[in-house]
């Protein structure tokens, strides 16, 4: 058996320089062999005057159990005991849709995510053991590349980062160092639960592998770690798709997908709606996104509407992927004011802001009006006014952008479309210093 202190310390050398490690401290087995391995680093580093990263414990009360409640007050304790700041987050698991084991996993990350700020490191007591069952379990529902890749042993969480130090270490190791330091650890009664999927391979049908596999955790951690080189590998290779196929205002052309295999149609398109929305969709979804939008006319502009109030459409060939910010005028403001020296935000919509050094020269006092129909504009340095709703066309901005956009007025007289256009009159002349106009309608991310 390896010796686990001195391979903790190797892994979370790298790590030195951060501000605050958090440990996920729930009291099992697993989490206190951690506790207690980053507690040793924390001693010897003080025992020999060297700079240390300050270590908090944070424990997540899922309410799932009668002795919940005790064993926060367990895990409180023992953080004391190694005057360990400890936090204490009581989340409610609602909802019915989804099982008890997800809808706990998605509580516990978003306290997590709250509490990392800067580079904040988030250390997991994942091990090997938990990795093959991922695996398996990933391999049950069908999962892909990404999926099989099972749990990353880091990626950026919020502010921070979550590392997993003990990925690699099989459960056997953690219970002969817990023997070993004689650590006394909580055991969750819902562990022996065999109607929960993890559970039930671990207690039924991992035993069986062990039989006549002894050395199956390796070999499934082993092919999880290929499936990350592969998933990494597809990445790169659409990050490029979509560099070369998305436009400034993020939206992908569809012209240009349309050139491209069905297979990496979908991997573009699976790729292109995590990076706007952080929503994994299903291979059948994608197929329907994919014909639905791929196969419309010109001169229809399909929508597809996902989770969290997630939208895709399309306009002139472009999909967009955005928040479905509502269409109703009514419920816009009529008039807002503004300085431009502050920034402007408008809830749900948007936020609009000025920075000095361009080309907008304001006149008296400023406000934000919402287009009403019949609005006139002269651009800065053409000789007649135009009807707005013909600019705003040429400029291909999807309809349902054109409603929610702030027009920038210098009394009853408009000066500026956002930041597309300045109007006649209120441009910067030669050597004058003005502001420079940014519109940043609500975003996914």
């Amino acid at each position: 058996m390896a010796e686990l202190l001195p391979l903790i310390a190797k892994s979370l050398a790298p790590y030195l320089s951060r501000r605050v490690w958090w440990l996920a401290f729930s009291g099992g087995l697993d989490s206190q062999v951690l506790l207690h391995l980053v507690w040793r680093l924390r001693e010897r580093a003080r025992s020999s005057n060297t700079p240390f990263p300050e270590i908090r414990a944070i424990h997540i009360n899922h309410q799932l159990q009668a002795a919940s409640a005790a064993w926060a007050a367990q895990c409180e304790q023992q953080c004391a005991v190694y005057h360990i700041p400890f936090t204490l987050k009581v989340v409610n698991i609602e909802g019915r849709r989804r099982g008890v084991e997800d809808l706990a996993r998605d509580a516990r990350y978003r306290e997590f995510e709250a509490v990392l700020s800067g580079d904040d490191l988030l250390l997991l007591a994942h091990h090997l053991d938990d990795q093959a069952e991922t695996l398996l379990l990933r391999l049950l529902r069908g999962a892909g590349v990404t999926g099989l890749a099972a749990m990353p042993v880091s990626r950026r969480l919020g502010a921070g980062e979550l590392y997993r130090p003990l990925l690699t270490t099989p459960r056997t190791e953690l219970e002969a160092y817990a023997a070993a330091q004689q650590l006394t650890w909580l055991d969750d009664p819902s562990n022996l639960d065999t109607h929960y999927r993890r559970n039930f391979l671990r207690q039924r049908v991992l035993p069986l592998f062990a039989q006549h596999w002894p050395d199956y955790r390796q070999s499934f951690g082993r092919a999880a770690a290929l499936q990350t080189e592969a998933a990494q590998l597809l990445h790169s290779y659409i990050s490029q798709d979509l560099v070369s196929m998305c436009a400034e205002d993020g939206s992908l052309n569809l012209r240009a997908l349309a050139l491209l295999s069905e297979i990496r149609q979908r991997a573009v398109l699976r790729q292109f709606i995590i990076n706007r929305s952080n929503l994994a969709l299903s291979s059948a979804q994608l197929e329907t996104i994919a014909w639905q939008f791929l196969h419309a006319g010109d001169d229809r502009q399909p929508q597809f509407r996902l989770a969290a109030g997630v939208l895709l459409r399309a306009y002139d060939q472009r999909l967009f992927c955005e928040l479905a910010v509502t269409e109703a005028p009514v419920l816009l403001p009529s008039e807002l004011t503004w300085d431009l020296a502050e920034e402007l935000l408008i809830p749900g919509v948007g936020r609009l802001f000025a920075i000095q050094g361009g080309s907008f020269v304001p006149t008296g006092s400023v406000s934000i009006r919402f287009r009403r129909g019949g609005e006139r504009c002269r651009l800065a340095g053409h000789a007649h006014h135009r009807p707005l709703k013909k600019l705003l066309q040429e400029w291909r901005l999807p309809p349902w952008q054109r409603e929610v956009l702030p027009l920038i007025y210098c009394g009853d007289e408009l000066a500026a479309v956002a930041d597309l256009a300045i109007c006649e009159g209120f441009s910067a002349a030669a050597g004058e210093v003005g502001w420079a106009i940014h519109w940043a309608p609500e975003a996914l991310t």
